[in-house]
């Protein structure tokens, strides 16, 4: 299963979030037994570890961050693992990025995008004297009611975000600007293939290429000469024949393997397809 983070909608109770206005700025995270979650961040973040070890799972790749680490992750789907000392807790501060603030903050640099394909998934740097103190004022902003100000928050993010811009090198944090901001029709096909078998929504894909969901269909449609939901269903399906022929995986699996959101969904839709049911085929190829 894959949790939306944040959530699409804030829990008035739950105040481990730092939200104003329906905008998540931010999340105290404690944790006191090791989970393992795969997670579809919504925005672009930033975390801050306060205490014990977290790991992630990117493409092949395992990334620890430390406490004397922060680490910025592109929007997408990862998965997540907290580690700490037996006896205490795992902290962690993490920052959801607003996407404008962002822009904002790079047009204000002058810094000048590479329109060069970038697909870099996440920037770790060392702290400092600075982010340490940064990291502890973000504390802060979670009991003291007078910075729960949606204006004194998105400076906050604007405040982080340029001290990092102008002390950090910047061949080393280029290549993450260029993936966050990009816009490009690589970018858009890098994503929908990369996720093709997740099961994300239209508006979720959008997102993740920085376009309204208007633009996406309409850019889509001209890359691919297809509707979005058209083009996906047909390649999941495609994959879903491979695996009926291939494997033993029961339909239900098969479905949840190909991102459909539910098996019944996915044999009407196969049906309608092919003319056979997924159980009806897998018996014709197996005779």
């Amino acid at each position: 299963m894959i949790f939306h983070f944040p959530p699409k909608k804030a829990d008035v109770n739950d105040n481990t979030f730092l939200v104003v206005e329906n905008t998540f700025f931010a999340k105290f995270k404690r944790e006191n037994t090791t989970t393992t979650k795969t997670v579809f961040l919504t925005q672009d973040t930033l975390v801050f570890i306060l205490r014990g070890n977290k790991h992630l799972h990117i493409d092949n790749e395992t990334i620890t961050v430390n406490s004397n680490e922060i680490i910025f992750l592109r929007k997408g789907i990862y998965a997540m693992a907290e580690y700490f000392e037996e006896g205490l807790n795992f902290e962690a501060i993490l920052l959801f990025l607003n996407p404008q603030t962002v822009w904002e903050v790079i047009s204000e640099y002058g810094l000048n995008i590479s329109h060069a394909v970038s697909n870099a998934r996440f920037l770790k740097l060392s702290t400092n004297k600075i982010i340490e103190i940064y990291k502890e004022q973000l504390k802060e902003y979670f009991t003291d009611n007078s910075l729960k100000d949606k204006g004194i928050l998105l400076l906050k993010q604007k405040e982080i975000l340029l001290y990092i811009l102008k002390t950090m090198p910047l061949p080393q944090t280029m290549p993450f600007w260029s993936s966050v901001l990009s816009t490009s029709a690589e970018n858009l096909t890098y994503t929908v293939e990369k996720y093709l078998f997740q099961k994300l929504s239209l508006e979720d894909l959008a997102g993740l290429t920085n376009r309204s969901i208007s633009t996406f269909k309409r850019e889509f449609n001209t890359i691919y000469g297809s509707p979005p939901k058209k083009w996906i269903n047909l390649k999941r399906l495609e994959h879903a024949r491979l695996l009926l022929n291939n494997t033993q995986e029961t339909i239900s699996q098969i479905s949840d393997q190909c991102g459909f959101d539910n098996s019944s969904y996915f044999t009407r839709l196969f049906k309608n397809t092919y003319g056979l049911t997924p159980s009806e085929f897998r018996t014709n190829c197996s005779t």
